[in-house]
């Protein structure tokens, strides 16, 4: 399924991408990618988001994709981002969901504009890291970024270093592979479209120190998702936040991995975020 790329500047002069897939007239989901990602890694729920009418759109976070490079950003700078996008398409109020890497942008959502939220879902959402990640990751994602960009100069390149990789996942993930490689080989190469910065930052982010609390999160339709075999995000880890985000409904799946999860739950999960009225 194609997706219909563009860009749409903000405010400030910086430009986001995004991709939209489904219904166009439909209620609308904003879908936070991962790391490493791309807008176009909401293929994952485009089939799902067609089937049940909804409008699915994917956005770039800045120095990915499309996305315009912000300096000094943190997680509660994006909000403003999506609500500044909403408002440039004329939409009001909407659902996001983040996978992995994009749990937390969907969490900061949840916590600075949630008026504007029917629902917010994380699937698969990384965690909080401790102090040891934290130190290392000051500094690593810049050195391992540039190394690991040649592997991602295309969607052959991608798709074959995707294999070569997965050795190690659980087999859940192996199953759904065959069905979804194209979608994170096009991912991963969008994410290194601009180079490796807006990469490395990302994971400097990541690897950090939240600038928000879950405890600070108040959404009255807030979900998470996760499969108990992911090894990317280890449940526990998923779990640690969940359980301090007030009135969370958490789903755990014993037979789940990290991609079989959005793969085989993928339209429970739009069908969930999006059943309420806009």
């Amino acid at each position: 399924m194609s997706a219909n790329s563009s860009t749409l500047q903000l405010r400030d002069g910086r430009t986001l991408g995004l991709a939209e897939y489904g219904d166009p007239a439909g209620n609308v989901l904003f879908y936070f990618h991962g790391y490493p990602g791309a807008r176009v890694e909401a293929r994952l729920l485009a089939e799902p988001a067609q089937r049940l009418g909804i409008r699915l759109i994917g956005i770039d976070r800045p120095g990915m994709g499309l996305s315009t490079f912000q300096a000094r950003r943190r997680f509660l700078d994006w909000p403003s981002d999506v609500a500044g996008l909403a408002d440039k398409l004329g939409i009001d109020r909407f659902s996001v969901v983040g996978c992995s890497g994009g749990g937390p942008y969907a969490l900061a959502c949840a916590c600075k504009i949630p008026d504007r939220l029917v629902a917010c879902g994380i699937v698969a959402g990384a965690g909080i890291a401790g102090p040891f990640l934290s130190l290392i990751s000051r500094g690593l994602p810049w050195l391992l970024s540039p190394l690991i960009r040649p592997f991602f100069q295309d969607e052959e390149h991608a798709a074959r270093s995707g294999r070569r990789f997965n050795g190690w996942w659980p087999e859940p993930d192996k199953k759904v592979r065959p069905r979804v490689g194209n979608i994170l080989a096009a991912s991963l190469v969008e994410a290194f479209r601009q180079g490796s910065k807006g990469l490395a930052y990302e994971g400097t982010l990541l690897g950090g120190h939240w600038d928000f609390k879950p405890e600070d999160v108040h959404c009255p339709n807030l979900y998470w998702w996760h499969g108990e075999r992911d090894r990317h995000v280890p449940i526990a880890m998923g779990r640690a936040v969940a359980d301090r985000l007030s009135g969370c409904k958490a789903i755990y799946y014993p037979d789940e991995g990290h991609i079989s999860l959005i793969v085989n739950r993928g339209e429970d999960i739009v069908r969930t975020l999006t059943k309420r009225s806009y």
